[in-house]
């Protein structure tokens, strides 16, 4: 094994172990995972809202069947003003290989399949409840969440303009989880683009999901 030198003189093992340590953290946090700074009581969370006079939302809850060894999906949309579907909101994707155990723990076997329920819980807020509760998929092929924020035009604070602070509300916001109504929100991040006002997520289970910061 190599090591780094100081001063010419190889640095041991034990020395090593902060430096370790340190960069163990530091990845953790850049994961989105459940750090003091990814944990938020709900009180202490702003989900993004979407303007009084947005679209109306065209599909509030809707369901379909995923499908152990099938690629399938579902999309909430806004109305288009003409009694159909608009811009799309958000997206649920659930691969072939995804589906790992029913909320009572039963393995899914290729060809079984599952009704899966999204639900819009606020019109007025960017954030769904996924049903049933308990649903988990595979760690190697995760579920894909994408949810869009353009129908805000830019408003993110909703305070009636757009400015340097939406910008920067912009660049913290990401998508947050509840495990249960009342609790904490867990901090899972996600891949956001800006130029599409989306942001997408792997998720490996069921609860609440928003667009916060």
């Amino acid at each position: 094994m190599r090591f780094d030198s100081v001063k010419g003189f190889p640095m041991r093992p034990a020395r090593l172990l902060p430096f370790i340590l340190a960069a163990a953290v530091a990845a953790c946090s850049d994961s989105g995972g459940p750090d003091t700074s990814g944990v938020k009581p709900p009180g202490e969370l702003t989900i993004i809202r979407l303007p009084a006079g947005s679209a109306p939302i065209w599909n509030p809850v809707d369901s379909f069947y995923a499908k152990k060894g099938e690629d399938r999906e579902l999309r909430i949309y806004f109305a288009n003003g003409l009694g159909g579907s608009g811009e799309e909101y958000a997206r649920l994707r659930v691969d072939a290989p995804s589906l790992l155990a029913r909320p009572d723990g039963t393995l899914f076997q290729v060809g079984d399949s599952i009704l899966i329920t999204v639900r819009v819980t606020d019109p007025a807020l960017i954030q769904f409840e996924f049903e049933p509760a308990g649903l988990t998929f595979s760690s190697l092929k995760p579920a894909e969440l994408k949810l869009k924020y353009g129908e805000t035009g830019g408003d993110l604070d909703d305070d009636g303009d757009v400015d340097a602070e939406d910008d920067g509300i912009e660049q913290v916001m990401t998508i947050w989880r509840q495990e249960q109504l009342g609790e904490s929100y867990i901090r899972i991040g996600g891949l956001k683009v800006e130029e599409l006002d989306e942001i997408e997520a792997d998720i490996l289970g069921f609860t609440r999901y928003a667009i916060a910061y």
